[in-house]
């Protein structure tokens, strides 16, 4: 007689149908949920789950920081779970996944086929893990729920159409060659089958002790090419680390590491920019240096960092931003404002004093200068924040006589 749970049966199929529904309701779910919390992220501190649960991300920050944060938990206890049920955050939760499977069912539909590529994501899990034990974690930003969470900054600043680029690669790429980015390319989903290995591989001896010589078999990276990455990716982060010592530091957000770190350790998931409520935060283009592109920088022509908002420090989830208090943020400034003479108005005897009047921490007096024989604005750098008011209140235009600069850049300066 016929077991009714054998998949052949008519039970055991309408037994997978019931689980097939529930696992697509559960996805679903999780991707509705996902886009609700990264849409919150001016009011509420949840958007940072959502790149926060990726053991990806957390690995690579906790290794690259030697700090562990308290959202790197969420992403360990995914990891813990994925070493007994692989893939297991892939097939219910992951919101880029179901994303991306959409896009590759209606690539079949018309007639896509999918391509012949070998895996090359554990070849980034491996990169990207060696080179952020030197400090400098490279492809982290490629983990799929920091970029489904940078498109969602989209509207945020004048380049945060910038931040959806990878993910309408990953949608793009899912058309042409369906299902080529989950099974191939995720560095998350690699991760997670690097996780289960050891169990899994254990599972394996145990049943060939047992005579069961049936265990599927999964081929593991060699211990040879594991060496490799690793060799790799450390030799490549030593090399971006070096590169970086003649471009120009940018400003960066309230907390941020050391320059070097942070290019590794943030993961352009876009939240900071989300949570800024003056919208000063905006994704680089390049323009110092292609290791930050689409990192945060700061502009401030037309706001400023508010005094007591740390909003944006709250959110990030790898690390890249330190987490501060209203009270603490003092002790970290951004910058130091420079002031041109040859642009500000007292240079030509008109009367202003908007730099200094704006200025929240009266950081900002006027002395008489001998060689510019007028009054000329002085920073007090002991009482300046680099919150950016002063350059945002300047009048003059195209260029502000006033303008705030990276403390490396000050000193060069």
């Amino acid at each position: 007689m016929n077991n009714p749970l054998e998949p052949n049966s008519e039970s055991g199929r309408t037994e997978a149908a019931r689980r097939r529904r529930i696992r697509w309701l559960v996805r679903v779910s999780s991707l509705v949920v996902a886009i609700v919390l990264l849409l919150a992220a001016r009011q509420t501190r949840w958007p940072v789950l959502v790149p926060a649960l990726s053991p990806f991300v957390a690995a690579g920050s906790i290794l690259a920081t030697r700090a562990f944060a308290v959202t790197a938990c969420l992403g360990l206890a995914v990891g813990l779970i994925a070493m007994l049920r692989p893939r297991c955050f892939c097939r219910w939760v992951c919101p880029l996944g179901l994303c991306a499977d959409g896009m590759s069912y209606v690539g079949r539909r018309c007639g896509r086929k999918p391509a012949k590529l070998p895996s090359i994501g554990r070849w980034i899990v491996l990169l990207t893990l060696a080179s952020a034990c030197l400090g400098y974690p490279l492809l982290l930003c490629l983990d799929p729920l920091t970029m489904f969470s940078g498109a969602f900054g989209i509207a945020e600043s004048r380049t945060g159409w910038l931040t959806a680029l990878p993910l309408l690669l990953v949608l793009t790429t899912s058309f042409v060659w369906p299902h080529i980015w989950c099974s191939r390319i995720c560095p998350l989903g690699a991760f997670q089958d690097m996780l289960a290995y050891p169990l899994r591989r254990a599972r394996q001896a145990r049943n060939q002790a047992g005579g069961n010589r049936s265990s599927s078999r999964w081929n593991p990276p060699l211990a040879r090419r594991t060496v490799l990455g690793v060799a790799a990716g450390a030799a490549l982060a030593g090399i971006a680390r070096s590169s970086q010592g003649s471009t120009p530091r940018p400003l960066r957000p309230p907390g941020a590491i050391d320059e070097p770190e942070f290019l590794g350790v943030c993961v352009r998931c876009g939240n900071c920019a989300r949570a800024c409520p003056t919208h000063i935060i905006e994704p680089s283009l390049g323009r110092h240096g292609p290791a930050g592109l689409l990192t945060p920088i700061l502009h401030f022509e037309e706001s400023y960092c508010l005094v007591d908002c740390t909003k944006c420090t709250q959110v990030c989830p790898s690390g890249a931003l330190v987490r501060l208090s209203p009270d603490g943020k003092a002790s970290r400034p951004i910058g130091l404002p420079q002031v041109d003479m040859s642009v500000c108005l007292l240079a030509e005897s008109r009367e202003c004093t908007e730099c200094g009047r704006w200025c929240p921490h009266a950081a900002i007096r006027y002395v008489w200068s001998e060689t510019e024989y007028t009054l000329t604005p002085e920073i007090d750098a002991q009482k300046c924040t680099g919150c950016g008011a002063c350059e945002a209140a300047c009048p003059t235009k195209p260029n502000k006589a006033i303008v705030v600069v990276a403390f490396e850049n000050a000193a060069s300066g």
